[in-house]
């Protein structure tokens, strides 16, 4: 167990000194000093094991979590004040004994610095206050790996080992982990649970006399994930891999008892049972994990570090040689999908996640029969819940009209035939990817669905003060790609169809639906998939545009953001890099801020996603509503619309982007499976910015403290405290 720092060790000597004497011994005897230096060690640990308790922490003050990186990743330190912390002046954040970052402390109970992680070793974080006491109570370690392999212990072990045995070093788990040491191996511990149990852990670390090491919580209820009883330790563990590998920590193996199926998307892990980890230690010194991750740090050394860190933590690959055009307009979105599907030869792919009766899908639905008896084959997959498809013996007429034609089929994925089908999970885990693939040569990755709000431009829809939210066009956005690219669309798309029951591929039918495809264009581009509960591919996406950013980040969505996202908004923040958000009003508005009709609902989440915004823009974050321009269709007052933002955009440094179908929610992140396309081109990626800024300069600022915001302050905190947390997290 670590000694107490001597800043700590003082403070606390002098405090049980003036304690001694006031009982009439004297705490400056000779004789006393050995009983103090045994008391000073007991607090400090103490203390230390009770400051990882998060309800503590915000009282008294303290380091967030343990953090394991490598040389030259950013850290994030961030500091509860607690009481007492927010008298003080100034903070200065330290590793060891070294200040590394100082942050004048403002009316916020939480500070926040970046800086670069240092050489690899394990550091003591600590916040150290001007005026007040000399340091906030407890710390975090920061463990920053280097070119030794690393092994990933579950603290679930420890948690379980008997730790009132007089013979510690006989226990299984702490004897793996010292000969792990002996072999030249790093360990750290990492613990997946419904909430925080660092404070138990800790206790645990030093009850065995371990050495220091980061501990990672992956806590649900920290993440703004209701489990709604559900195990997410599998997914949880295999995304805090890939994040891991992402940022170049060379883990190797892990050993836990608790997962029976999780293995690595690259083979680079180990999953291993305790009795097995000793045995393979004691047999071989794990000698094949050793080699493989001397091989994964050479391979770090030389890599590309934005590939690197989409590679690894979205488990997806750049493809070359393609040609994308980014589609904002929704007039002219649907003019293109039409003139693609009356375009088609052989087969016509299409997946959305909506497809209601409509204008715009009555005209969907003629086209694609006009070419299947024109001998093309159509394949459709809707997401059964939202289309009404197959929901209780309901089916939706469209489908059914498209059913109809021999050379057309119709897949709904998770059908709900009876009653034992309705139950939370299910209704939550569905699939909300929109993609169209034709002839196997050219896809859309798109938001839209099959309505009228996501294919009407505003300037077609005449609109009055009366007019309802439902017949008001939505902002949305799609790519169209070309090029090797595609073969990942189709792939995606071929691959659910027939694991959701659709009609059975040979090789031959595979072959005629996935010709070779050659380069077409300059762009460099990603496929990125995620699977609802079964990995958080999505999020990282988000997650390494965020961190990868340095001057500047534009985020296009009207959903609520999830914590995880937040916190990593609130880092580019803190690192000096600008954010704007583009969002919209989930029941639209006049251009006064008025709402128009709409249903209850609609109106609900509208001051739910508010009121979620809120801690962003005060963060400093620029957040503006979407206004259409003048139009002579639109006469209600001020002549322009505020309207819902269905696109899901992210940009940053006219560098990188994605556009596809995850927002930025929980729903998308954990629940339902997602399709996006991240871009790494820089005459793309400008181009689409520039279509941005001009929406934004068009837009309506966002100020939190305006007559328009504050007017609707109340129902904001009223409906974001009473929204059920288990219909969007």
């Amino acid at each position: 167990m670590a000694r107490p720092r001597r800043s700590e060790s003082d403070g606390l000597r002098k405090a049980l000194v003036s304690l001694l004497r006031e009982s009439g011994a004297d705490g400056e005897a000779p004789d006393a000093r050995p009983l103090l230096d045994g008391a000073v060690e007991r607090v400090s640990s103490t203390l230390e094991r009770w400051s990882r308790g998060a309800s503590l922490r915000r009282l008294l003050g303290g380091l967030a979590q343990d953090q394991l990186t490598t040389p030259g990743e950013w850290l994030a330190l961030e500091a509860e004040l607690g009481i007492a912390g927010r008298l003080a002046g100034k903070a200065r954040f330290k590793l060891d004994d070294e200040v590394v970052a100082e942050r004048d402390i403002g009316k916020g109970p939480r500070l926040l610095a970046m800086v670069r992680a240092p050489a690899p070793g394990v550091y003591r974080a600590s916040v150290e206050l001007d005026g007040v006491a000399r340091e906030l109570l407890g710390g975090a370690l920061i463990h920053v790996a280097g070119a030794r392999p690393l092994v990933f212990v579950d603290a679930e072990l420890l948690l379980a080992a008997d730790h009132s045995s007089a013979s510690p070093a006989d226990r299984e788990v702490v004897a793996l982990v010292r000969a792990l040491g002996r072999a030249g191996f790093d360990v750290a511990y990492f613990d997946l649970a419904e909430s925080s149990r660092d404070a138990a852990i800790r206790a645990a670390l030093a009850g065995a006399k371990l050495g220091k090491a980061a501990i990672l919580s992956y806590a649900i209820g920290d993440r703004g994930l209701d489990s709604l009883g559900l195990e997410f330790g599998e997914m949880f563990a295999l995304a805090a891999l890939g994040d891991l590998h992402a940022r170049g920590v060379p883990v190797c193996a892990v050993v836990t008892e608790r997962f029976a199926r999780v293995e690595d998307r690259r083979a680079l892990v180990s999953v291993l049972g305790l009795a097995a980890a000793r045995d393979r230690l004691a047999r071989d010194g794990l000698t094949h994990e050793r080699e493989r991750a001397e091989a994964f740090m050479v391979a770090w050394a030389e890599a590309d570090r934005i590939e690197w860190r989409f590679d690894y933590g979205t488990a997806s690959r750049a493809r070359a040689g393609n040609a994308v055009v980014a589609e904002l307009d929704n007039r002219r979105a649907r003019e293109r999908l039409f003139e693609l599907i009356d375009g088609a030869a052989r087969s016509i792919h299409f997946q959305v996640y909506i497809m209601r009766p409509s204008n715009f899908a009555d005209e969907l639905v003629v086209r694609l029969i006009a070419r299947a008896r024109a001998g093309v084959e159509v394949r459709v997959m809707v997401d059964a819940l939202y289309s009404d498809q197959e929901i209780l013996g309901r089916q939706n007429p469209l489908l059914q009209a498209l059913e109809a034609e021999d050379n057309i089929e119709v897949v709904a994925l998770s059908p709900i035939e009876g009653r034992r089908d309705i139950e939370l999970t299910r209704l939550k885990r569905r699939d909300h990817r929109k993609l169209v693939i034709i002839d196997g040569r050219r896809a859309l990755v798109s938001g839209r669905n099959a309505d009228d709000e996501y294919y009407l431009g505003f300037d077609e829809v005449a609109i009055h003060d009366y007019t309802n939210h439902t017949r008001i066009p939505w902002l949305d956005a799609h790519v169209e790609l070309g090029g090797p690219i595609v073969a990942d669309i189709r792939r995606c798309f071929l691959d659910t169809w027939v694991a959701a029951g659709g009609g059975a591929l040979s090789e031959a039918d595979r072959a005629a639906l996935c010709p070779p495809l050659e380069p077409v264009g300059d762009c460099r581009a990603r496929f990125v998939v995620h699977e609802g509960l079964v990995d958080a591919n999505g999020l990282a996406m988000y997650e390494a545009l965020l961190e990868l950013a340095h001057d500047h980040v534009y985020i296009v969505n009207d959903f609520p953001i999830v914590a995880t996202l937040e916190r990593a908004i609130e880092r580019l923040l803190a690192r000096g890099v600008r954010v704007e958000l583009l969002t919209g009003n989930a029941a639209a508005r006049r251009a006064d801020g008025s709402l128009f009709p709409a249903p209850l609902y609609r109106t609900l989440f509208e001051h739910m996603v508010k009121d979620r915004i809120e801690p962003l823009m005060r963060a400093g974050v620029s957040v503006y509503e979407f206004q259409t321009r003048p139009s002579t269709h639109v006469v209600a007052r001020g002549g322009c619309v505020r309207p819902y933002v269905h696109a899901k955009i992210m940009s940053i440094d006219g560098e990188l982007c994605s556009v596809g179908s995850a927002n930025l929610d929980a729903t998308a992140s954990f629940w339902e499976s997602e399709a996006n396309i991240v871009v790494r081109d820089r005459g793309f990626t400008r181009a689409l910015e520039q279509q941005l800024r001009e929406l934004i300069d068009a837009s309506v600022a966002l100020d939190p403290s305006s007559e328009y915001w504050q007017r609707e302050r109340a129902q904001r905190a009223v409906v974001g405290k009473l929204w059920p947390g288990s219909l969007y997290s």
